[in-house]
């Protein structure tokens, strides 16, 4: 068995943040919304309301959870849903600092949870300045970002100073696809989900690799999930582009030396995708992920491991996770 398990990538609302946002989230442009069944919704400016999952609040069914599935540890992330990209900066910073104090304090009073922060990234000051509190106030050491903020690609001027502060902090950066491109083609079937999810990953991380970003931060550390989406698969075609295409010619590295630097959940539901996957990045890059407790998430994640012949790499299982995080990996909570 291995000596510590952590879940690099679920997700969690914290009671108290509802709460908060209930009291003071309309003088930030958001509404706590509630239906006639009591379902809770959160409705930011004009946009459409998201519904704010009970599931995804239910401490005693998580721990239940983590326990049936030989989970030691576990990062509380934001749900995407409540990420308020379209608020001005000063309100973002507002929303996420309610979050952030809230879910810092729910890991604090439940041993084997890890906090996780969110930031207004359409703000690079107020960005900054609320990865700054979340990490020398609160002790968070990872913070979550959408692929795209606001249709903007990750390697815009506008996101640089996000980028140097996370590097410099030594904190572990996670994308998470949102409001994927194409949606419109993708409503039926669940192919925003199934094939969204995973191209807007690869075309974050494109970005990030074509647009400089890891060129110019080279101790930025950042985690792509569900297995780097569809990057992997697309490495090839993007190493010989950047050698037969000027316009994609901009960074002097291969980009094969680049995507090695990216870490990787394991949520790929397929034990020959994760063997491909350690095959190309190598098991010092993948991180054990689960998406608790969303339908897409993978419900047996030591055991996809085993099948991926990972079963007994403690690195995988949490010591990758342990090292980036500053967590004790010999310790069991």
């Amino acid at each position: 068995m291995p000596e510590v398990v952590i879940d690099i990538h679920a997700h969690f609302t914290p009671p108290e943040w509802i709460q908060g946002m209930r009291r003071e989230g309309a003088r930030h442009g958001c509404h706590i919304e509630e239906d006639g069944s009591g379902g809770l919704s959160l409705r930011v400016g004009e946009g459409r309301p998201a519904a704010l999952q009970p599931f995804l609040s239910d401490l005693p069914a998580r721990l239940s959870a983590m326990k049936e599935r030989g989970l030691d540890r576990q990062v509380l992330s934001p749900p995407m849903t409540i990420v308020t990209y379209q608020l001005e900066g000063v309100h973002g910073q507002a929303v996420s600092r309610l979050f952030n104090e809230a879910n810092a304090e729910a890991a604090r009073g439940t041993p084997g949870l890890i906090p996780v922060a969110t930031v207004p990234m359409q703000s690079g000051r107020e960005a900054v300045e609320e990865l700054r509190y979340a990490v020398e106030v609160l002790g968070i050491r990872m913070v979550e970002i959408g692929t795209h903020i606001n249709g903007v690609n990750l390697d815009d001027e506008a996101f640089r100073p996000f980028f140097e502060c996370a590097a410099d902090l030594g904190v572990l950066v996670q994308l998470h696809p949102h409001r994927v491109a194409a949606a419109e083609r993708l409503s039926r079937h669940y192919m925003n989900n199934l094939v969204g999810n995973p191209m807007d990953t690869a075309i974050a991380a494109a970005s990030l690799i074509l647009g400089g970003v890891l060129e110019r931060y080279p101790s930025l550390n950042i985690c792509l999930v569900h297995g780097g989406g569809a990057l992997p698969y697309l490495l090839g075609r993007v190493v010989h582009g950047h050698g037969a295409v000027a316009a994609a010619r901009a960074v002097p590295g291969d980009p094969e030396t680049y995507f090695r630097r990216f870490y990787f959940d394991t949520i790929l539901h397929d034990p020959r995708m994760l063997a491909f996957l350690r095959d190309l990045a190598g098991e010092e890059r993948l991180l054990l992920g689960t998406d608790y407790p969303y339908d897409m998430g993978e419900t047996d994640p030591l055991g996809l491991l085993e099948q991926a012949g990972l079963g007994d790499c403690d690195a995988v299982c949490g010591g990758n996770a342990a090292g980036l995080l500053g967590l004790d990996a010999d310790a069991t909570p």
